[in-house]
């Protein structure tokens, strides 16, 4: 118990460790009540800057995938306006394709319609990290949210063909739906 304890109070300088984030993990998996809702709290709260992290961001994809309610909304209201700036870093990125496979509908909804918003959307699909992240966005929307997106990849087709980072967002079956 003083173990999970001081996790939770130390997660962030744990957490941005190489061998802490597993550590922070194995804690999570081994608490229960109390203690793994304070320590999943604690890394929700520090959420923003261990996504930005290269190894703290393992640990609040880790959260995420507890779907954890409380935990998930804290991360999606720290993330919220910065979806873009997340997509575009190493590290991050990961956290936001993360975010839109397992957040909930209105979660995603509200980081489609951001990337959406970009001034220069085909900035991110020619982007090394963000064209992931658009991948992932086109995997995980339906309806008129998914039209939106693949409205607004179409334009790019020719700049999707001969970019490296486009491929398979160009090859992706549901753009041609």
């Amino acid at each position: 118990q003083p173990i999970f304890d001081a996790a939770a109070v130390y997660c962030l300088d744990i957490g941005m460790q190489c061998h802490g984030c597993c550590v922070l993990q194995r804690c999570i998996a081994r608490s229960t009540g109390e203690h793994k809702e304070k320590l999943v709290a604690a890394i929700a709260r520090n959420g923003f800057e261990l996504a930005q992290d290269a190894y703290g961001n393992y640990v609040v994809q880790y959260v995420i995938e507890l779907k954890v309610a409380t935990a998930n909304a804290s991360l999606a209201q720290q993330f919220e306006g910065k979806y873009i700036h997340l997509s575009m870093q190493k590290f991050s990125s990961n956290v936001v394709e993360k975010c839109l496979k397992v957040f909930k509908e209105a979660d995603k909804a509200n980081i489609i319609l951001e990337l959406l918003s970009a001034p220069q959307f085909e900035r991110l699909l020619l982007h090394p990290y963000a064209n992931y992240v658009v991948y992932a966005a086109l995997q995980n929307s339906k309806g008129s949210l998914h039209s939106a997106l693949t409205n607004a990849i179409r334009p790019h087709v020719e700049l999707l063909r001969t970019s490296p980072y486009c491929k398979r967002i160009y090859s992706r079956a549901l753009l041609k739906k």
